[in-house]
């Protein structure tokens, strides 16, 4: 997620919608397997997932957060070289164009 802290918990925020409110998915998010870590009142813990997916295209219903719900999203492997090539990059690019720093010789 772009922007992960801490949300409070409005009537019928959804793991879609505190996707939405925290800025959105990063490209090497993997949508098709988001945690839900639920605390019942006695102290023990439930792992729900949720598929981003398929919640998009209706195909699954989206699950309604509770006070206290911890939403992991975590990154798909297979993503995180070229994201991390992608951000050397545009970071060096940014670099380029703002400073008068010579990337070659």
């Amino acid at each position: 997620m772009e922007k992960p802290n801490a949300y409070s918990i409005s009537p019928g925020l959804t793991v879609a919608g505190v996707v939405v409110q925290a800025g959105g998915l990063m490209f090497p998010a993997d949508v098709n397997s988001v945690k839900i870590i639920r605390a019942d009142k006695s102290g023990s813990k439930s792992f729900i997932v949720a598929d981003l997916e398929k919640i998009k295209r209706g195909d699954s219903p989206d699950i309604q957060l509770q006070g206290d719900d911890i939403v992991e999203v975590f990154a798909q492997t297979s993503k995180l070289i070229p994201y991390g090539l992608y951000s050397f990059f545009s970071t060096l690019i940014k670099i380029g164009i703002g400073a008068n720093i010579p990337l070659v010789k």
